[in-house]
């Protein structure tokens, strides 16, 4: 007697199958690629941050140095701050090299990467010479700014640090960032 087995079952996808795995697929790098496009921006922003908070280092270290100017009757002072610097190294979209001049030079401020945004420094100072004076209170002193301009269109991001004196003459800044489209 002969016994007919039935035919073996093939285990493999369907045309149907695979284009809804590939519909699924299209849908979810449509919802995926804006959001880490908006994430790898927002990374980005980083950068001004962490870069102002060095230049305001920079600025507490230069501000609490003394000095002593020419001459026999020269005193010592100290609470000086450094000349308004204009925007070094203007935002394009792409990476440039920070230039370190004015204001910056003066306080051996300097960026050795390449950076997405520009840094300038407004200040009490004048061009071209240091202001001081050891009087407390002093509630603007500086700004400290960022200008960046990531995906390359007309909006750009502003990030900017305060800075004044206390009652004891020490340089502080404000609690936080002032920021406007962080972003774009």
């Amino acid at each position: 007697m002969f016994h007919l087995r039935p035919p073996a079952r093939r285990s493999a996808f369907t045309l149907i199958e695979l284009m809804v795995v590939m519909v699924i697929l299209g849908v979810l790098a449509a919802l995926a690629l804006p959001a880490m496009t908006g994430f790898v921006r927002y990374a980005k922003t980083s950068e001004a941050t962490t870069n102002l908070n060095n230049i305001f280092k920079s600025a507490a270290t230069f501000y609490h140095r003394e000095r002593t100017f020419q001459g026999l009757a020269a005193t010592t002072v100290s609470g000086c701050v450094v000349e308004p610097t204009p925007l070094v190294s203007p935002p394009t979209g792409n990476k440039v090299k920070f230039q370190s001049t004015g204001g910056f030079a003066s306080l051996g401020f300097s960026i050795g990467d390449y950076v997405y945004y520009g840094y300038g420094i407004s200040s009490i100072g004048s061009a071209g010479t240091l202001v001081c004076s050891d009087q407390p209170n002093l509630k603007s002193l500086y700004t400290f700014y960022a200008n960046g301009n990531l995906d390359s269109d007309a909006i750009f991001s502003t990030f900017e640090l305060a800075a004044g004196t206390d009652a004891q003459n020490q340089l502080y800044h404000a609690r936080g960032f002032y920021i406007l489209n962080p972003i774009e």
